[in-house]
């Protein structure tokens, strides 16, 4: 099927994951100390875990779940406040 195929091809994926772990061994991180990636969309963490993907990554690396999509389930007044708390020193 056009457009979906396309985006089931093994080998591709464990191409991009190789490339993943060697960039991810230059980073400052530790699976003790990981670099968290948060998915903010529902719809990202169900196709994460139904293909595996979190189990491909690096132990430096780690997801974590987010809130849900900002555009379905917050308020802006609350978008605002992330976004302050993110452009916090040493928060990000």
């Amino acid at each position: 099927m056009r457009y979906v195929d396309e985006y089931r091809a093994p080998e591709q994926v464990l191409q991009l994951i190789d490339r993943l772990k060697s960039r991810a061994s230059l980073l400052d991180y530790t699976k003790e100390k990981p670099l968290r990636i948060m998915e903010v969309c529902g719809g990202h963490t169900h196709a994460i875990f139904k293909f595996g993907l979190d189990q491909l990554l690096p132990e430096n690396i780690e997801f974590i779940h987010g809130p849900g999509c900002p555009v379905c389930v917050l308020p802006m007044g609350r978008i605002d406040s992330c976004l302050d708390i993110a452009s916090r020193p040493g928060v990000i």
